[in-house]
């Protein structure tokens, strides 16, 4: 009985992927489709594209104005990484990995290249 334990445990602590030592950012790509419009990248400015590093636990906001035209906005969400998931399984049959279920690297964010098309506003 002490194996099968000792085995289960050992199997557990392999399959768990720790979250802990996931990082805590993930590289967003943004680009507009008018080369000279203001992006916004969770309220930071930048001109047409930008490559900017977001928490994977956070929700990142994308909008492109410029004067002439319909401002455009996107809004990523973040989701349960494949390394959270395992941390999950791994805290059913050991409760340490259920620690990396609070950490940013269990998440991801459900989209990282984004092109925003800006139509002209016909006034």
């Amino acid at each position: 009985m002490k194996k099968v334990v000792a085995a289960i445990v050992a199997v557990s602590i392999a399959v768990s992927g720790c979250s802990v030592f996931v990082p805590k950012t993930q590289t967003v790509s943004a680009v507009c489709s008018e080369p000279d419009a203001n992006l916004q990248i969770n309220g930071q400015v930048y001109q047409g594209k930008a490559q900017v590093e977001a928490k994977r636990n956070k929700t990142v906001s994308i909008m492109c104005t410029k004067p002439g035209y319909f401002p455009a906005q996107k809004t990523i969400d973040y989701s349960l990484s494949g390394t959270g998931v395992a941390d999950i399984v791994g805290t059913v049959l050991v409760l340490l990995p259920g620690i990396g279920l609070f950490t940013a690297g269990a998440w991801k964010l459900d989209e990282t290249d984004v092109s925003l098309a800006m139509m002209k506003n016909e006034k």
